[in-house]
């Protein structure tokens, strides 16, 4: 008889004995410590601020990083070695 999940009950203890002895995986807390808004009068006050943060500011600017994060840093990917 079905309950209506994708999987029996030999299922689940199968999956229970695989996941035994794994390691536990602690997701490490990357937000940030501190978000502030900051608002600019003019575009003046926008580039010595960029100047200020040696950092670039474009339209698309959202938000910023300090000190600047490395972008690789940021992004997890997956790489198959076939390809």
């Amino acid at each position: 008889m079905s309950d209506g999940t994708l999987f029996d009950e030999s299922d689940r203890e199968v999956e229970a004995t695989e996941w035994q002895d794994m390691p536990e995986f602690q997701q490490e807390d990357t937000s940030a410590y501190k978000k502030i808004i900051i608002s600019f009068q003019d575009d003046k006050a926008v580039k010595d601020f960029e100047k200020l943060m040696g950092q670039r500011i474009t339209d698309k600017t959202k938000s910023l990083w300090y000190p600047p994060k490395d972008k690789n840093d940021s992004l997890m990917m997956w790489v198959d070695s076939d390809e």
